[in-house]
């Protein structure tokens, strides 16, 4: 069932959810500076980095254009670290691209402006990681619509010469 009254955790869980599925050896999670992201390798850690409200489409929604990125981490014992960080960080942009609606009930629009650059690195003696960031932007759809769709009539019923087409009980079941 469309879930079409999200918050922001709703979102964040989401991408999160689809991430897991699509690397399910990669450890997925929110991004935290203060970890030893070393330790987590290889990662991709997920970060809402601003929340400026987008256009409002009238509907009651409070609308928002999120800018998110996924720091793509690999430890510096990785052979041909660049290159395989880049493919990390396409393989994660592409990833965005195909799926990047992460939950159902028009609440979510399509991503874009998607890219991908250097992020943070720790070079040490034995160890350390390095990174790379895939950003995008995504306006989404927060709280309920004042918009209540029609009641939805099913079934075959039909009415003879019904005086008030809008009253069920002139009608009966085929």
């Amino acid at each position: 069932m469309a879930n079409t009254n999200i918050n922001l955790s709703d979102v964040h869980q989401a991408v999160i959810d689809a991430l897991k599925d699509r690397f399910p050896k990669v450890t997925i999670a929110s991004y935290d500076p203060s970890e030893n992201l070393e330790s987590l390798a290889p990662a991709c850690l997920l970060n809402i980095e601003e929340l400026p409200k987008a256009p409002d489409v009238g509907d009651g929604r409070y609308p928002v254009l999120a800018q998110f990125a996924i720091h793509c981490v690999l430890g510096r014992e990785v052979d041909n670290l660049q290159m395989e960080l880049q493919e990390f960080a396409i393989a994660v942009s592409q990833f965005v691209y195909e799926k990047g609606i992460w939950l159902k009930g028009s609440v979510l629009e399509k991503p874009f402006n998607i890219e991908a650059y250097p992020g943070n690195f720790r070079k040490e003696t034995k160890g350390g990681f390095d990174s790379w960031v895939v950003n995008w932007e995504q306006k989404f759809y927060l709280g309920a619509s004042t918009w209540q769709p029609e009641t939805v009539k099913s079934g075959i019923r039909i009415a003879t010469n019904p005086t008030d087409e809008n009253d069920q009980d002139e009608y009966r079941s085929l």
